[in-house]
């Protein structure tokens, strides 16, 4: 996958190092995290920990079964190179405005990348207690009335983030930032005729254990 907004200060290590980089990325797993980080700790130049942060968004964006270890990886090595937890927020941030402005969502592949982007958001920021850049509701709203098309990409998106409310303990369903997007949430499922996002809707009420029944529904959508 290419990276679209990848920095002209992005410096890449040799090839021989880069090479042995990518083969430890690749056979890295919970159990061999910590000493697979300090390989690559002490062949790595300083100058291109940004390189590392894109190649290591390369991966999120299209392996969904490593997203705990990648997340991990984040923390673990965020130890040793200040910051690198917020330079990766950023750099996804980046990736997922691009995508949301730019992009077509006429493939699977872009809606993919984009659902798996909105899950590893949300370890990095409702996990945290970290604000989103991100108004969800106006971006329902805004796709719903001007890009139908995109609307089932931009749940599946929206949902995959606010599963992370569950690894969340100091938030509560009662926030009202959470009650007026889930009343969104439930409003857009009992106007759409689009089994896929009802659907999603769903799944996200059963994750989250709330009674979708019981939940109230907001007047938003419908204005």
């Amino acid at each position: 996958m290419e990276l679209k907004y990848l920095s002209q200060y992005s410096i890449t290590p040799s090839d021989n190092i880069s090479k042995k980089i990518c083969f430890i990325m690749n056979n890295i797993t919970k159990s061999n995290l910590k000493g697979q980080i300090d390989e690559i700790i002490s062949i790595m130049p300083n100058y291109s920990i940004q390189w590392l942060a894109y190649s290591l968004l390369n991966r999120i964006a299209t392996e969904f079964n490593q997203h705990d270890v990648y997340y991990e990886f984040i923390l673990m090595i965020t130890k040793y190179y200040k910051n690198f937890d917020k330079l990766m927020l950023n750099i996804l941030i980046n990736e997922i405005h691009y995508i949301l402005n730019v992009l077509h969502f006429n493939t699977t592949y872009n809606g993919k990348v984009l659902k798996y982007y909105g899950r590893f958001l949300g370890r990095l920021t409702i996990v945290h207690n970290l604000p989103l850049w991100l108004d969800i509701n106006a971006l329902i709203y805004t796709t719903y009335k001007n890009k139908s098309n995109s609307l089932n990409y931009i749940i599946q998106f929206i949902t995959e983030l606010l599963k992370n409310i569950k690894y969340n303990t100091r938030i509560k369903l009662s926030n009202s930032w959470i009650k007026e997007i889930l009343e969104v949430l439930k409003e857009l499922h009992s106007i759409t005729d689009k089994l896929t996002i009802q659907f999603e809707i769903e799944l996200l009420f059963n994750y989250l254990e709330c009674d979708f029944n019981q939940w109230k529904t907001a007047y938003y959508l419908r204005q």
